[in-house]
């Protein structure tokens, strides 16, 4: 080999080890935009308290699982067998004999236990309610204790209070939430005995719905704010506690609509935040009083007001009024329209109803309403609803 192609190739090995130090450098360095940073897309990963929409609670905790709820507090459930004397077993009861079953849950150390008023009193014997001449209380640790009744409400909550003796019972309250902040599509999952034969049972879905209207079983008056769920709910998971996620109790797990008697309809749940007022009342009282305009109606839509030719589209249409109630003595009318109490606009019915649950009887409000093309103010003095219509 002569000296020419010698220096040939020193030359291309000395190009090739420059460029590789060259390539080297400006990759680290980025200069020319060689493995720059806005070069490559940027990839953000949602973390899990990211998608955590509600807060977590002080009292119980981070989100969870229906299976962790269940462990947690599982043992704040109870089942209630009721005997009435007499009567034929209640509305939502397990069976049809004297003997009721139903659930609830713990809400103090002190032995209070919450659950439906229907789970306690007999409403169908057609004659006046018959209250249960026992309530025994049934543990999940095995632990039996008979109930005394506080009180209940058989008409806008569907609430009671039984009491038992703490004393070795090793009691686990429940965390009560707050029924304002459930959420359309939040996890929830039920506890109770379903048809009395599996006690401490869990079913779990979402909220499919809230501030919904039911009827009150047998009492002609309405459950206002219920939750509905797709969770199961079956005869005798009456007065069951319905938690979130967070372990807190939102709901009372009250009763199902279907067609075929079954659980595969929908659920509704009283809300806590009802109870709890209901509970206090009972617990002080005895007894719950809620505040009465004596007035029936309908939500007004604009279809309606063009068949009544009416010159508002929306508000309480007032398709009775009870003779004698404080709205008849104080001029209100079948046919008028009920657009404003005191300074809250009301659009429907259920606006109505939301107003009177905050009120208590012997309150004054100012009522405007619409009769034909006149729009009237009058004075109401809220009276004390009747308990049965």
């Amino acid at each position: 080999m002569n000296k020419t192609v010698l220096n040939i190739i020193n030359a291309l090995i000395a190009g090739l080890a420059g460029a590789a130090i060259f390539f080297t450098a400006a990759y680290y360095s980025h200069w020319g935009g060689i493995n720059s940073v806005q070069d490559r897309p940027t990839v953000t990963i949602p973390t899990a308290a990211a998608q955590v929409t509600q807060p977590a609670s002080a009292t119980t905790g981070a989100t969870m699982g229906p299976e962790e709820v269940f462990q947690k507090y599982a043992d704040s459930a109870v089942q209630i067998e009721s005997t009435f004397d007499g009567a034929g077993g209640g509305f939502f009861h397990a069976n049809n004999s004297a003997q009721g079953i139903g659930s609830g849950f713990v809400v103090s150390s002190d032995g209070y236990i919450l659950t439906n008023g229907h789970v306690i009193v007999d409403t169908e014997t057609g004659g006046s309610p018959i209250k249960a001449s026992k309530v025994q209380v049934n543990f999940r640790n095995g632990k039996q204790a008979e109930a005394s009744i506080v009180g209940y409400d058989l008409t806008s909550s569907d609430i009671a209070v039984i009491k038992v003796d703490p004393s070795g019972l090793d009691l686990l309250p429940a965390q009560l939430g707050d029924s304002e902040t459930v959420k359309v599509g939040e996890t929830v999952a039920a506890i109770g005995s379903p048809f009395g034969l599996y006690s401490s049972s869990i079913t779990a879905g979402i909220v499919s719905a809230i501030n919904r209207t039911v009827e009150s079983p047998e009492s002609g008056f309405v459950i206002n704010n219920a939750i509905q769920t797709d969770a199961a709910i079956n005869r005798g998971n009456s007065g069951g506690p319905l938690f979130n996620m967070r372990g807190e109790v939102i709901g009372l797990n009250e009763q199902i609509a279907t067609t075929s008697g079954g659980s595969e309809g929908v659920g509704f749940a009283v809300p806590i935040n009802t109870a709890k007022r209901v509970m206090q009342q009972i617990v002080e009282k005895g007894s719950v009083e809620y505040a009465w305009m004596g007035v029936v109606g309908q939500s007004l839509d604009a279809d309606a007001a063009r068949g009544e030719n009416l010159s508002v589209t929306a508000g309480a249409l007032l398709s009775d009024v009870q003779s004698g109630g404080p709205a008849e003595k104080a001029g209100l009318a079948k046919g008028d329209v009920i657009i404003k109490i005191d300074d809250k606009d009301i659009k429907t019915m259920e606006d109505v109803s939301s107003m009177l649950s905050n009120r208590k009887p012997g309150d004054k409000v100012k009522v405007t309403y619409v009769r034909g093309s006149d729009t009237k103010e009058v004075e109401i003095e809220l009276g004390k609803r009747p308990e049965r219509l």
